[in-house]
């Protein structure tokens, strides 16, 4: 970006041209908050509403609203098929996020040609002024999709972690309009032979290549599969490289376009200083009725559990949260200067906030290791009590409409999908037990998928006081509709998006009794601490499933809802389906995976009003659900004069 722009000319003035960026940007934020206003009402007009369907538009401007969200919804929520390169599935974001991403790049690339003729000669140099000022005019945007409290997302109703997805991609639109503005001036440079020596000598050049190498660096490094080799080193080297691209714009950037840097600036102060000031009040002690003395207010107990899976406990926590938040997690004594996002398993009325941790590496890794030691020497629960370690908290985030405005709720979970909808689930019954207004829902389908029997015991108690408060609630109101279907599933395909056939595998296992960890004794050496650790890690999740159906076979056949016969998983001879004998009775469990397009249209067909339905696992899960909502929607004509009412999708993940 050459230090003289301002001597531009062309048709259109450049500045002017930053402010159509901007209002089309405004347009589609205001466009996004004018719905999440509606929703608003629409919830509100559902909690008064004493008829016997309230979920259901009755005004002529909501059945036209209505109409419109679900021939959005089947746009939006529809996505392309996933591709499989050696043997690994890659899935794609829906159609919705995909528009948007692509609508800002074609305004971007339109700004940045307007009138322009990219085959003069002559109008190279306008064309590399033009395309700095549209560049840095973004630099704004990249910020208020990235930040944790977050403008964008108050207004619109979206997590930070949705709009995370919408930040790298202006962040590539970014890096392309740089590349047009730096590949504009060399193409001018170059009919002299002119670019090595300006990068030598003019300090503009010089500094404008540096931005972009380190943008070039910047986008590179956020790609999933990168940011997955090691997220605590990706958060520090972005961070850095932040830092160097914002200086080197800023010496780049003329007099009269500093200021689509400081505004960017201005934003991250904000989100720091908003997020440090809450982050100081829940979890100093002074701001809380603590019983003790101590500084910090949290304290969290670690729990070993099947699965190579740490239940951290934090009692009476300093902040307050609603069912489907996350919040950050960070213990220095046990791994220190990492954060990281867990869903809260539990809800508010519990009084404590649990988080369930799946041991993968570093910082999860080491909340295992702790817990495991700790589980295993110390018996006495009045010195466990003592070995809880202070934690720091920041948060709650995310953003959700809350299940209970709707009709029917249907819930799947894949694994520890279910810390989203357990709380989900447990928070319509206390509203039924309690006979809220707020709640209008009548049924709820609640899907989980596990790998074995072991993790059941994650949610078994919470479950089956479920059952138990449903049926209390049946008891006391006989008339109303209070119903809830829990469906288990156990696979040990973790990676539920491998729909190949329906093989079975042998599982191996070792004995406890308990489902705690074992030791082995297959050798008198003493183990090393590393050994132990891996040791600890891996007989965690070695459970026994010794009335595991199908002769302890791992199998992945899919289950049709009401299914009778169905077919016999091929390497164990019985059927595939057992309502097996459990510690849980009242908790039917299956074995195989779900077939989700019966399910869903079970619910649609009962409902009265308009539906959720929720899904929170492994991508190929959700692509399943997404896929499978988008279908039903279209077959059953979702209001075009069927009757049939619509039915809203949330899918859980912390980006595509």
């Amino acid at each position: 970006m050459d230090g003289h722009m301002h001597m531009g000319s062309g048709p259109v003035s450049n500045t002017r041209l930053q402010q159509m960026y901007w209002a089309v940007v405004g347009s589609a934020v205001g466009a996004a908050t004018l719905a999440n206003f509606l929703n608003y009402i629409i919830s509100f007009q559902r909690a008064q509403d004493s008829t016997l369907t309230p979920s259901k538009p009755k005004s002529l401007f909501f059945r036209g609203y209505a109409t419109l969200t679900a021939l959005a919804r089947e746009a939006t929520y529809a996505t392309l098929p996933p591709i499989s390169i050696y043997g690994n599935n890659f899935y794609f974001a829906p159609l919705g996020p995909l528009s948007i991403a692509l609508a800002n790049l074609i305004v971007v690339v339109v700004l940045c040609f307007y009138k322009l003729d990219t085959e003069d000669q002559w109008s190279w140099e306008d064309i590399g002024y033009r395309t700095g000022f549209i560049t840095i005019s973004q630099l704004p945007l990249i910020f208020l999709l990235s930040g944790r409290q977050n403008v964008i997302g108050f207004l619109a109703g979206i997590g930070y972690q949705r709009l995370n997805w919408f930040h790298r991609w202006v962040a590539r639109t970014i890096w392309l309009c740089a590349t047009f503005h730096m590949g504009f001036w060399f193409r001018s440079w170059g009919r002299y032979n002119y670019i090595t020596y300006q990068l030598k000598t003019n300090g503009f050049a010089k500094r404008g290549f540096a931005a972009w190498c380190i943008l070039t660096f910047i986008v590179i490094s956020s790609a999933r599969p990168i940011r997955r080799l090691g997220y605590e080193f990706f958060v520090i080297q972005h961070l850095l490289m932040f830092v160097g691209f914002i200086i080197a714009v800023w010496l780049h950037a003329s007099e009269e376009t500093k200021v689509w840097v400081w505004i960017p600036i201005g934003l991250l102060v904000f989100d720091r200083v908003a997020r440090y000031a809450w982050a100081t009040y829940i979890n100093l002690s002074i701001f809380h009725h603590s019983r003790s003395h101590a500084l910090w207010a949290n304290r969290a107990s670690f729990t070993p559990l099947p699965g190579n899976v740490t239940r951290v406990t934090i009692e009476n926590p300093g902040t307050k949260w609603t069912p489907g938040q996350h919040i950050l997690l960070t213990c220095h004594t046990i791994a220190p200067l990492q954060s990281h996002p867990f869903t809260i398993a539990s809800i508010p009325d519990d009084n404590k906030l649990e988080l369930f941790v799946r041991a993968e590496k570093g910082g999860t890794r080491r909340f295992f290791r702790y817990a495991s030691k700790h589980d295993q020497v110390i018996e006495d629960p009045i010195a466990s009590s003592k070995q809880t370690r202070t934690v720091h908290l920041e948060g709650p985030y995310g953003r959700l409409r809350s299940p209970s405005q709707f009709d029917n709720v249907v819930l799947f979970a894949g694994g520890m999908g279910a810390t989203l909808t357990v709380p989900l689930l447990r928070d319509i019954v206390a509203q039924w037990k309690s006979n809220s207004h707020l709640s209008v829902t009548k049924r709820v389908q609640f899907v989980w998928v596990i790998q074995s029997r072991a993790h059941l015991t994650w949610f078994e108690t919470r479950l089956q006081s479920v059952r138990a408060d449903v049926e209390a609630c049946q008891r006391e109101s006989p008339d109303t509709v209070r119903e809830v279907e829990i469906s288990i599933y156990i696979t040990c395909d973790e990676k539920l998006e491998k729909t190949t056939s329906d093989a079975c595998q042998p599982l191996t296992t070792q004995s406890t009794s308990s489902g705690r960890d074992t030791r082995s004794a297959s050798t008198d050496r003493k183990p090393s601490a590393t050994e132990k650790d891996a040791i600890s890690i891996r007989s965690t999740s070695s459970i026994e499933l010794s009335s595991f159906p199908g002769n302890k076979c791992c199998c992945s056949a899919t289950i049709e809802i009401g299914e009778i016969s169905p077919q016999p998983c091929p390497c164990s001879g019985p059927a595939s389906q057992h309502q097996t004998s459990s510690p849980a009775p009242n908790l039917p469990l299956l074995t195989g995976r779900p077939s989700i397009r019966p399910i869903i249209r079970k619910a649609l067909e009962k409902a009265e009003g308009e539906s959720s339905v929720i899904v929170c696992g492994p991508p190929g899960l959700a692509d399943d659900v997404r896929r499978n909502v988008v279908y039903l929607s279209d077959e059953r004509a979702v209001h075009k004069g069927t009757g049939a009412q619509g039915v809203y999708l949330h899918v859980e993940n912390f980006g595509w």
